[in-house]
């Protein structure tokens, strides 16, 4: 992981490209996060840590829980798993210095996920993170986006009207959340 990322920094670094899509992992992922301690069943099926008795549909069929707790203790030590290596990124950016400031205060790294609740299956109230974007005015340390109506196309629309792209809308959105 840590060495893609690395890949991910050089080509911002070397000017190779400014632009990158990166999935650390999918809403459907069997992958299994055994390497952390505590960890026990597949990525998908941690997500739904309501179902803890290791017999629903989503389950390996093998590894069980003891608790709805313990499940979710365990899910959430994946995603603890998960945000340390976006830090182990943007600390690498942030390292690295630039004319006006970091190669991260001249990079928009967002850092989320497709679900809110894996259980629910729910794309509301997505948890998403906008790190970077000081040279381009974005400014930081701030909440936004409290309204349960919010489309995350304002957040993209506002990134690429800041990265000079010439749009007015961008999916369902036709207003830019305003990070300035």
């Amino acid at each position: 992981m840590q060495s893609m990322m690395d890949m991910i920094v050089l080509a911002f670094w070397s000017d190779a490209t400014r632009v990158c899509t990166f999935m650390m992992d999918h809403g459907q992922s069997n992958r299994y996060f055994d390497f952390i301690d505590g960890v026990k069943g597949t990525w998908h099926a941690l997500s739904h840590w309501k179902d803890f008795g290791g017999k629903t549909e989503d389950d390996d069929g093998i590894t069980s829980w003891d608790s709805r707790e313990q499940k979710r203790e365990m899910y959430n030590r994946v995603t603890r798993w998960h945000t340390a290596q976006v830090a182990y990124f943007l600390q690498r950016l942030q390292s690295i210095e630039e004319p006006g400031g970091s190669l991260l205060d001249h990079s928009m790294v967002v850092y989320g996920s497709s679900l809110s609740d894996g259980h629910e299956h729910e794309a509301k109230n997505l948890p998403l993170v906008l790190a970077g974007g000081g040279a381009q005015g974005i400014k930081r340390g701030r909440l936004i986006g409290t309204r349960r109506d919010r489309s995350v196309s304002e957040l993209h629309l506002a990134m690429l009207q800041i990265a000079g792209v010439k749009i007015d809308k961008f999916a369902e959105s036709v207003s830019p959340l305003v990070l300035g």
